[in-house]
């Protein structure tokens, strides 16, 4: 998605957040070429610390400027090559039946995707380790926050905490755990996309080399006929 310099004025010195509502930090620079459009952002995550981000991981819409996990902007990709390549396969074997491609052009594009193919399951398996990790690290800072609020609600009934600090705190780790969960869900609800995509693919290519693949021919063997002369 495009984003114009002219969009993102607004937002400079402002406070950014993710998809998930959980702060990145402050919006303080914007890259742009000279056509006006954003390549990248500088953020002020704290004090002592600035990231450039690419435009890609954001999203601009009436909720003003979120920005996205780096693994969504990849899962997005992937599923989009997914769905395309798929719909070529089977665009390319249909044209070929009905003869409305030459062979020889058949035959290359076949291999051109025949190639895209292997790229892809090499990006599959890539993210699916990334997405399996990313998981992984959610369970754990869940886990993490659970503990932290557990002890937190001890001090509190126990009477050594006001209950103004509890409060907030409270409220802020409950905030963390559930953005941790929404996300937990994405990452989940990407993965089932991505292995659904990869078989709908496979099952494609799968299919037509099977139609491909003609039945052996059963050869008739002459009838011999013995001629008895008298």
């Amino acid at each position: 998605m495009d984003i114009v310099i002219e969009s993102i004025a607004p937002y400079l010195g402002q406070t950014i957040t993710d998809i998930y509502g959980r702060k990145v930090g402050v919006l303080v620079g914007v890259y742009s070429d000279v056509d006006g459009k954003a390549t990248s952002f500088e953020v002020m995550t704290n004090d002592a610390s600035y990231e450039t981000i690419t435009v890609e991981r954001f999203e601009h819409n009436v909720d003003g400027l979120k920005l996205l996990p780096e693994w969504l902007v990849e899962a997005k990709k992937l599923e989009r090559k997914l769905d395309v390549l798929k719909k070529r396969f089977k665009s390319m074997e249909e044209l070929f039946k009905k003869n409305q491609i030459p062979q020889h052009a058949y035959r290359e594009l076949k291999e051109r995707y025949s190639k895209e193919l292997d790229k892809l399951r090499i990006e599959i398996k890539n993210l699916k380790d990334i997405l399996r990790k990313r998981t992984y690290e959610l369970e754990n800072f869940v886990i993490h926050i659970e503990k932290a609020l557990t002890h937190l609600m001890i001090s509190y009934t126990s009477g050594e905490l006001p209950e103004n600090g509890f409060k907030i705190s409270a409220d802020f780790m409950r905030f963390a755990r559930q953005a941790a969960l929404e996300e937990k869900k994405d990452v989940e609800k990407h993965t089932i996309l991505i292995d659904k995509l990869e078989q709908e693919l496979t099952a494609v290519v799968t299919q037509q080399e099977e139609i491909q693949v003609a039945p052996p021919t059963t050869v008739q063997q002459p009838i011999a006929v013995k001629v008895v002369t008298g």
